[in-house]
């Protein structure tokens, strides 16, 4: 048995990195699916399906209210089975749902398909199928793991974005829907059956890769101690509904800006290619914000990083109000993707961290539905006001009340006191 106590898997580091490099890469591949570089599409295929902004609103809620609909029912089937075969099940429906995204003539068929993809809860925001292993297999390195996995996301954006406007410019919107589908299914299929485990004790591991001894003691003595909370148990705490409220405001924020973001920016005179790398450069500093961020966290109060998250979208919103030249664009989607990875890494790492790793499937599957019914009234909202006032000033006012009121409110949110806890700090 080497250092690292892996019994049944010989390698020369923690396998849990294993774990961490697979959900990069599944991370990276959702990023083909209609998440980020959705709104790419909003434009052409407005145009053939002569659908209104309105609509593409009402698309990304029904593939958020879907996520929420299942969240719970994922949540436990993770803390009871693990990611490796729900990921691949999820890649399989995805992956022919995208097909049939190429072949639609009507609007209702986009909305049939999104609500179908949004079930399988692996493109939702923050999906827990990214976030709830790398909770389960670390706890010292919790935040630096979350970090490099999570990263996928943003380099996923980095390389898709671009990819996605150059097979629309050259090919049209349907096939381009067919080369992302297979992209997707490529990487997330194989790699989620072959690698992924549900948590260290399974295969014979400690969280961290250290075994019960005094040198693990040592390093745990360094945190918190962090005490399992059932879901019966987090409910009846303030922080659980303080957190849930707070993730609601960004959710809705969210909502009102992910969808809308491209288009506004290519009525005030930016060529779609040009949006697209600006987009692409707000993926690539989600990803540096993101390995800021995870190591932050491991040292620093979480819920300060969160409202750091919200100073940058406010500031972020601001430049894109202003929208003077190519210097605002990049600058604004650059904030933006800052603020982004630090909004992601938060909602990965709090809930663990506070709640412990037992049963962090279902708690987050309890939880994750405020969010999505957040975006989810957001995408139609932004969609109708810009119809009623066509522009989306109105809408971008309303980010700043929202990311405004949600730092104030965090700002108020204390770790939780386990009922069997006798020394804890906040």
């Amino acid at each position: 048995m080497n250092r690292y106590d892996t019994p049944s898997f010989n390698l020369p580091f923690f396998y849990g990195w294993v774990i961490v490099g697979t959900i990069f890469a599944v991370n990276f591949s959702t990023m083909a699916t209609g998440t980020f570089n959705f709104g790419l599409f909003v434009i052409p295929m407005g145009i053939t399906l002569r659908a209104s902004r309105s609509f593409f609103g009402w698309a990304q809620t029904i593939r958020l209210v879907a996520g929420g609909i299942s969240s719970t029912l994922i949540g436990k089937l993770l803390d009871s089975h693990g990611p490796r075969f729900l990921i691949p099940t999820a890649a399989i429906v995805i992956f022919f749902s995208m097909l049939g995204l190429a072949y639609i003539s009507k609007p209702w068929h986009l909305l049939v398909l999104f609500g179908i993809i949004g079930l399988t809860g692996l493109t939702a925001p923050g999906n827990m199928m990214g976030s709830v292993p790398i909770a389960k297999w670390f706890i010292i390195n919790r935040g630096k793991a979350l970090a490099w996995s999570t990263a996928g996301l943003g380099i996923g954006g980095i390389v898709f974005l671009p990819l996605t406007q150059l097979l629309i410019d050259n090919l049209g919107w349907k096939p381009t829907w067919i080369v992302l589908a297979f992209c997707s299914i490529a990487i997330s299929f194989p790699l989620s059956l072959i690698f992924l485990r549900r948590q260290p004790e399974d295969v014979g591991l400690h969280p961290d890769g250290i075994s019960s001894s005094p040198l693990r003691s040592t390093k745990l003595a360094s945190r918190p101690q962090e005490f399992q909370w059932t879901v019966s148990n987090a409910i009846h705490t303030k922080a659980f509904w303080q957190l849930i409220t707070f993730f609601f405001l960004l959710g809705l924020a969210s909502g009102l800006s992910e969808v809308h973001r491209v288009p506004y920016w290519i009525e005030q005179g930016f060529g779609p290619q040009t949006v697209s790398y600006a987009m692409a450069a707000d993926a690539a500093l989600a990803a540096l914000a993101i390995f800021g961020s995870g190591f932050l966290l491991d040292r620093y109060s979480s819920k300060n990083i969160a409202i750091s998250s919200c100073i940058g979208f406010f500031f972020a919103t601001n430049l894109m109000m202003i929208a003077g030249n190519s210097l605002f664009l990049f600058s604004s989607t650059g904030l933006w993707g800052l603020s982004v990875g630090i909004h992601m890494m938060v909602m990965s790492f709090i809930w663990a961290d506070y709640f412990g790793r037992t049963f962090a499937g279902s708690i987050r599957g309890i939880v994750l539905p405020a969010s999505l019914i957040g975006a989810g009234i957001g995408s139609p909202l932004a969609g109708y006001i810009y119809q009623a006032a066509n522009s989306y000033m109105p809408v971008w006012w309303g980010l700043f009340a929202i990311y405004i009121v949600a730092a104030w409110m965090v700002s108020f949110v204390r770790r939780p006191i386990h009922p069997d806890a006798t020394n804890q700090f906040g």
